[in-house]
This record gives structure tokens, sequence and C-alpha cells, in this order.
């Protein structure tokens, strides 16, 4: 991925993360800081400055980005999330034409790292630690780029991680714990069973089998199955952060 690409293609995604959370401080606290909006604008600004030059050099003529100017001052909470609204839009369109550009996935792939985002984005208001969270972005990115091996030895070692933090010997013993807590299911046999292939490809297919290298499917099936294990162990983790 080049450089100026992977900045910009950041930059965007930190926009669209920030307008996120200004919103649902808004729909808790009624009203952001006028002063926080306006400089969310002007960092959408220059990340557009920086995106007009990217399409202008590689000839790229149907998208672009509406201009987003900052009103007077704001009396009411729905103008603030209309502004932060059409903030994430055109970040979304933004996005969309940089990762093309910077990926060699095909839209397919790509739409299959959709519902895993997501799912991490969620996951990312509640995880006590944010290098969770920093693990997973990189995973994903290296499984942008093609990099199988290294995104499925970063999803095994968050899996590696987060099990270690659930009390138990063994990978039956931890399952045991989630189950007797109520976080999973007694009679979802197929979840148990899933938490415990994927513990044990983490940390013997990928980490110890230098002859062996991840295909696409096994580096995503990896990285689905460290997001689901850190949602069931979230539970556990907030509980003890709390404590």
């Amino acid at each position: 991925m080049e450089p100026e690409v992977a900045g910009v293609l950041s930059q965007f995604k930190s926009i669209k993360k920030h307008a996120s959370l200004l919103r649902q401080f808004i729909i808790r606290m009624d009203l952001a800081d006028d002063e926080v909006l306006k400089s969310l604008v002007e960092e959408f600004k220059d990340a557009k400055a920086h995106f007009e030059r990217i399409r202008y050099e590689r000839r790229i003529g149907i998208i672009s980005l509406r201009s987003i100017e900052m009103p007077g001052y704001m009396r009411v909470s729905e103008q603030q999330e209309a502004l932060l609204r059409e903030i994430d839009i055109e970040c979304d369109k933004a996005i969309g034409v940089l990762e093309s550009i910077a990926t060699p996935l095909s839209k397919e792939e790509l739409k299959k790292l959709t519902p895993i985002r997501e799912e991490l984005e969620e996951l990312s208001e509640v995880l006590p630690d944010i290098n969770y969270e920093r693990n997973l972005e990189e995973a994903i990115k290296e499984y942008e780029k093609g990099d199988y091996l290294a995104s499925a030895l970063i999803s095994g070692r968050v899996i590696i991680y987060t099990l270690n933090q659930i009390p138990g010997q063994s990978d039956e013993e931890k399952v045991k714990f989630l189950r007797e807590k109520g976080i999973i299911e007694k009679d979802r046999k197929d979840v148990h069973e899933s938490i415990i292939k994927a513990s044990r490809r983490a940390r013997n297919f990928f980490s110890h089998d230098i002859k062996v290298f991840p295909t696409p499917s096994e580096a995503l099936s990896l990285l689905g199955d460290a997001i689901g294990i850190l949602e069931k162990a979230s539970k556990v983790l907030r509980k003890e952060e709390k404590s």
C-alpha cells in the first residue's frame, strides 16, 4: 500500500470514528461542543483535499466528495447529528475509493470484511483495553494487503491472549467456565467446539508448523473467531476491570 494512500485512508477512518463517537455523545448528553465539531469539519476538509489530489492523479472521475462547512451556532442536537451524518457518509465514500486503490482484494473479499469491521466497532466501545482493538485492526489491514499469514498470526495471538484471561487450565475448562457463567448457552455445542478449535488452530496450526500457510478463507475464519471469542470474553474482562 502506498504511504500517501494509506495515510489518507487512515485519516478518513479516524474522522468517521470520531463522528460516530460524537453522535453517541449527542444521543446521551444532548449537545456537543461547537469547537469540537468545528475541529472535526476542518480535519475532514484537510482529508478531502488529499483525497481530491489522489483522485486527480489517478483519474478517478466517478466519485467526488461534497464540501462540508461548519454552520453558525447550532442550537439543537438534530442539527449537530445531521452534520455528523453528512461527514460519516462522505467518509464512507472516500474510504471505499481508497480501499479499492490500496488493497489487492476483490470486492467480494472486501465485502466479507464488512461484518467483521462492524462487530469490532461495536465491541470497541466495551473493551477494557484498546490493544485488543489495535491488534484486530492490524489483522484486518494485513488481510486487506493479502498477507494472510500475518493476519492469521495476529488474530491467533488475540485468541490466545484473550483465552488466557479466562479462568481454567485447558480450553475445555475455559469453555466450562463461560458456560457456568451463562455467557455461552449450555446446549450450544457448536459454540463450545468452535472456541476449542479456534484456540488449537491459533496455538498449533499457524504458530508452530512452518510448512503451513493459511489460505484467505482460513485467515478470514481466524479473524472472525478472534472477534467471536473476544465478544464472549469481554463480559468476563469487564467484570474483572470493575473489581
